[in-house]
């Protein structure tokens, strides 16, 4: 699953020293701008917009944060055996805004994906892959300051893999975020996600700068 390739990786990343943080957009309603998700009970996923920034390259000090984060209305469909497909409703623009909205620092097509409960909470996008393609860092997201929206257009991707937890799937009538969809209920709680460099370029970075600092050490020796 993703999150234990996430620890894995932030082990691996912790052995290689800071200057690796993984270029990472991690997002979640909170305070006095609580959203969250809502399931309609017919097959369409929705979010309480917009959603703020609250970590960029693994700091809460950088400049996106704050931001907001629009997600687009997903809908969920039958899926292998435990899980279920979703795709953007609509629009499948995600954006990264100000926090008056007015301008855009970063944009991306929202591919389709999966969910897959458990419990009373459900992943979304839980493969390592290009769930975001057509990403591009506005002139506006550049002259932001913003290091982790420097790392994405620095890195010359066009692609970001995209994940999203939802909580609190239970109900009055249902236990779990699984009866929830099966019987066709409607249910709604909090949520975070992330944006991140793709895996196999992140193990490539890791694995870079992993050598470079052996060399480093075998040097000084």
């Amino acid at each position: 699953m993703k999150k234990l390739a996430m620890i894995i990786l932030a082990f691996a990343l912790c052995a290689a020293g800071p200057a690796l943080a993984t270029p990472s957009i991690e997002f979640s309603p909170g305070g006095s701008t609580s959203g969250g998700w809502n399931y309609d009970g017919v097959g369409t996923l929705s979010f309480d917009q917009y959603i703020a920034v609250d970590s960029g390259m693994a700091s809460n000090v950088d400049a996106l944060v704050g931001a907001s984060v629009f997600v687009p209305t997903l809908t969920v469909g039958e899926g292998p055996i435990g899980s279920y497909e979703v795709k953007p409703l609509g629009s499948s623009v995600l954006t990264v805004r100000s926090e008056d909205y007015s301008k855009i620092y970063l944009k991306a097509t929202l591919n389709p994906g999966n969910l897959v409960p458990v419990g009373t909470v459900g992943g979304l996008y839980t493969s390592f892959t290009s769930d975001l393609t057509d990403v591009l860092v506005t002139d506006e997201g550049k002259a932001l300051g913003s290091a982790v929206l420097t790392a994405i257009a620095n890195s010359g991707l066009t692609t970001l893999d995209f994940e999203l937890s939802l909580q609190g799937g239970s109900g009055t009538n249902y236990r779990s975020l699984s009866e929830m969809l099966a019987g066709g209920f409607t249910g709604g709680n909090g949520f975070s996600g992330a944006m991140t460099i793709p895996e196999p370029t992140t193990i490539a970075l890791l694995t870079f700068g992993s050598l470079a600092l052996w060399r480093k050490r075998k040097a000084s020796n």
